[in-house]
């Protein structure tokens, strides 16, 4: 089967065909099916030029997407799928984030430019495009997932709803299923990169009370004011650090933020925010959280004030 970079799409074809196909595949790998209409809003081609390029698309992998008469549509063939064009993990998602985009397809930055830490840490793109497929068809997974809490190990089936990105992991939400069995918590937050294995289970689909519009405190936003800590008195450098990076004024040593309660655990972590009702006298803070006492009755921000 012969191998493409997106470049050599541009040389076979054209540069707008050349994206189409990128597209294309996009799509099929990460959401599980295509409609001549995505192509249709998305490029704003007619009816005749999506189906050509469809067309095209299957003659170059035909063992990658099929018609689905009962949907309607044409769905990715799990099993025997090989990407048009490779694309590594951190590129996927983000493109999932904020919307398709051509120049990320091949390397060419307008000023000189390097991401430090490029792989802090493993994502294997074959079991992050089964969970976003997942997401997008609301069906559920099997997996072993590698959980930093506790020793469980074990085989989870899980209802990914949405993914997010912390500053340092990407990440995903889920419904999961044995917890919820058992009076625990029914979503919860997992890293890709601990991921061991996924297994689709496209015929499962999520029940009404699993789906992401039952995740009440996903939806919960919270206000959070946050002040300089007291412990930064000392520290004159990195207390002008601090107000420059974060657009403080010198008459102000504080100001709110709104976040989805679900998170707030990972912007402690990364902010340094001291969430005890007074302020720790260890100069490792940077913030102090002067709301808290407001907040701890929230089951989901149980983490946030171990």
């Amino acid at each position: 089967m012969e191998k493409f970079t997106y470049e050599s799409l541009i040389k076979r074809y054209n540069a707008q065909r050349a994206e189409r196909f990128a597209f294309i595949d996009f799509v099929l790998r990460f959401l599980g099916g295509l409609n001549r209409s995505d192509l249709l809003d998305f490029f704003g081609i007619g009816d005749a030029a999506a189906s050509k390029e469809i067309s095209e698309y299957k003659r170059l992998r035909p063992r990658n997407v099929d018609y689905d008469r009962v949907m309607r549509k044409n769905v990715i063939l799990r099993d025997s799928f090989t990407p048009l064009i490779e694309i590594d993990a951190e590129t996927a998602l983000g493109m999932l984030a904020n919307g398709f985009n051509k120049n990320k397809l091949y390397d060419r930055p307008m000023l000189p430019y390097k991401r430090v830490g490029m792989v802090p840490r493993h994502l294997d793109i074959e079991l992050i495009s089964k969970v976003t497929r997942a997401i997008h068809s609301k069906t559920a997974i099997k997996c072993e997932y590698i959980s930093g809490n506790s020793g469980n190990h074990s085989e989870r089936t899980l209802v990914p709803t949405a993914f997010f990105y912390d500053g340092y992991s990407w990440m995903f939400r889920a419904f999961h299923r044995e917890s919820a069995a058992s009076g625990g918590v029914k979503f919860k937050c997992f890293e890709f990169s601990r991921l061991k294995s996924v297994t689709e289970c496209p015929n499962d689909s999520a029940l009404p009370s699993e789906t992401l519009a039952q995740d009440s405190d996903w939806h919960l936003l919270v206000p959070l004011q946050l002040k300089l800590h007291p412990s930064l008195g000392d520290d004159a450098k990195k207390k002008s650090t601090l107000m420059q990076e974060f657009g403080l004024s010198d008459e102000s040593d504080g100001f709110v933020i709104t976040e989805k309660a679900v998170l707030v655990y990972y912007l402690k972590k990364h902010w340094k925010i001291d969430v005890n009702e007074s302020p720790s006298d260890d100069g490792n803070y940077n913030f102090h959280l002067n709301n808290g006492s407001t907040l701890k009755h929230l089951e989901c921000m149980e983490n946030v004030f171990k």
